[in-house]
């Protein structure tokens, strides 16, 4: 990563390309409802991405704030026919790849700098796929709306009726915890701590009955 910038500033074609590529993801996510992946979620995660580059700096923060919004657009797809057994970052990686072929407004992007995209795309569950930059600063920024109330609360509405998804989930957040690679993201964890342990431990808690002899 370079160093720390003060401000991230894009060129007029880099701008006109970035608000090309959000107004096409939230044109897909219309008609979505999952509440824990929805376009909320993505504006969070390009949110976090930004405060990451901004405090930390990137080699390519355009294509670090790009990946952020391509990140999840196979969510649109999983519900298809046939699609149930694949995993949203291989839908999410297959459907930017269309893309890049279908649509020209992409052609300034170069070759490597669209496999980078694709790369932390598919990879962007992956704490080992660690080629670019860009991959890991894209996980960490998603990994950050899993802490706090809202990262909570948005999950919660998605796993209420199933116990255990809940469960595990509560413990694999503390495992996203232990995976943060940059500095910035894990400052910004630790405040939000606190309430994702309260929630743990009263869930915990709930699930403790008397002991019979």
């Amino acid at each position: 990563m370079k160093n720390k910038k003060e401000k991230i500033k894009y060129t007029n074609e880099e701008q006109d390309l970035l608000n090309h590529a959000i107004s096409k993801v939230k044109k897909i996510f219309e008609d979505y409802s999952d509440p824990a992946h929805g376009i909320d979620h993505i504006e969070r995660v390009a949110s976090a991405v930004n405060k990451i580059i901004s405090q930390e700096g990137a080699n390519k923060p355009f294509l670090c704030e790009l990946s952020a919004w391509f990140h999840d657009i196979g969510r649109t797809l999983e519900d298809n026919p046939g699609e149930t057994s694949r995993k949203h970052h291989e839908l999410s990686y297959e459907l930017l790849n269309k893309w890049f072929e279908d649509d020209s407004s992409f052609d300034i992007l170069s070759k490597e700098e669209k496999k980078e995209l694709l790369y932390a795309v598919r990879y962007h569950w992956n704490d080992a796929a660690d080629k670019y930059d860009t991959a890991w600063i894209l996980r960490d920024a998603d990994k950050l709306d899993l802490f706090g109330d809202v990262g909570l609360e948005r999950v919660w509405k998605l796993f209420k009726d199933n116990d255990n998804a809940w469960d595990q989930h509560l413990r694999n957040v503390f495992s996203c915890y232990y995976f943060l690679r940059t500095k910035t993201a894990r400052q910004i964890a630790d405040k939000l701590m606190p309430e994702t342990e309260k929630r743990l431990n009263k869930y915990l808690k709930s699930k403790i009955d008397k002991v019979n002899l």
